[in-house]
């Protein structure tokens, strides 16, 4: 029995010594890789926002409503090569309840585990036409450039560069503390934006600034956007933008147009999904990269060594205390002095007890 434990402890041991030595450089960087087949949908909210209509029937202010907002990613196997992705998003902003505002479509590749862009296999980008959005959108090539869809796994307490559409390139994503979302540890990125041109559009309706005349001004767009993190996925588990998006005329007497001005962030429902689903994913890959590779290796060499003692160590005591139990004529001292790897004979026998009774005397 002894020596079957022992066995057993030695299979044991070994299995858990290759698990911690091949925990990170293996199991880790095996699971820590995006799915290029990956499919998801967020929805985000903001009440008593401002926002701008635009149809071919005009220009339209809106003024103290709730827009909601609904990403749709879906990955696209079979596009990206190596170590790539290539993910298709689309957005469409609304009233709730009302006229949609805008809808895109974009697509891009990325590093599986880094999630840096990449451009590897034919980004682009759509903007669709409200009026028609049945018609298909013209796609554009585009160059995009850092983070995009989540963080890197393994996420640090450090800044990261991060895509903003709306400027065309990528901004600095600072980190800014760590807090809880519902029980998930995260970081807290902040992206502050603006107030910034991106564009000047002439001509616009004159009855938009109080004018009759058609008027010519420049899109401002400045941007809060705050992102809370599950380090060990990277995953966006909460996401939060205070925008003040407007044409400010060039006639500086005019006043500003609103074309989006709010806070919309996460809906309650898509942050406690993210945090369930990937609160408990985040832990597992936790475990694996840190605490695993000790637990394995300690415990493996703790079974070993008890599996070699149970199979290899204790014989000599063993028969020891087998012998002083069942023989009356057992002498350690004699057995140490005259044993040898022949059987006994009478004789031998007799001499012994002989030798012990004198002793005794």
């Amino acid at each position: 029995m002894r020596r079957i434990l022992g066995l057993i402890a030695l299979v044991l041991g070994a299995f858990a010594l290759l698990l911690g030595v091949l925990a990170k450089p293996v199991i880790y960087d095996s699971l820590a890789k995006i799915e290029p087949d990956q499919g998801s949908v967020s929805s985000s909210r903001g009440e008593g926002m401002s926002a701008l209509q635009v149809s071919s029937e005009g220009a339209k202010p809106l003024q103290n409503v709730t827009l909601v907002s609904t990403r749709s990613v879906v990955g696209i196997p079979g596009v990206a090569t190596d170590n790539n992705a290539f993910w298709q998003t689309t957005v469409e902003s609304k009233v709730e309840d009302g006229p949609v505002l805008t809808y895109s479509d974009e697509g891009v590749s990325f590093d599986r585990t880094t999630a840096l862009s990449t451009n590897c296999c034919g980004d682009y980008i759509a903007v669709g036409d409200v009026d028609a959005p049945e018609d298909v959108a013209t796609r554009e090539p585009i160059q995009h450039d850092g983070l995009f869809f989540k963080f890197p796994f393994d996420t640090q307490k450090k800044d990261y560069p991060y895509w903003d559409g709306s400027v065309g390139r990528a901004v600095t994503a600072g980190y800014s503390g760590e807090e809880k979302i519902e029980g998930v540890t995260a970081y807290k990125f902040v992206m502050v934006v603006g107030p910034e041109e991106v564009s000047v559009s002439e001509g616009l309706p004159g009855a938009l600034f109080g004018t009759d005349e058609p008027v010519d001004a420049a899109r401002i767009y400045e941007n809060t956007r705050t992102l809370w993190i599950e380090p060990n996925t990277g995953v966006i588990l909460k996401g939060l933008e205070e925008q003040n998006v407007r044409f400010e005329p060039l006639d500086s007497t005019l006043p500003t147009v609103p074309v989006t001005v709010g806070t919309i962030g996460y809906t309650d429902e898509t942050i406690q999904n993210n945090a369930e689903e990937f609160g408990s994913k985040g832990s597992l890959l936790g475990f694996i990269r840190g605490p695993l590779t000790w637990i394995g290796i300690l415990t493996g060499l703790a079974l070993l060594v008890l599996g070699g003692f149970l199979v290899f160590g204790g014989g000599r005591r063993r028969e020891e205390t087998y012998a002083a139990h069942y023989d009356p004529d057992y002498d350690p001292e004699y057995d140490a002095q005259y044993a040898d790897d022949t059987v006994e004979s009478d004789t031998e026998h007799l001499t012994r007890r002989l030798h012990r009774e004198r002793n005794t005397r």
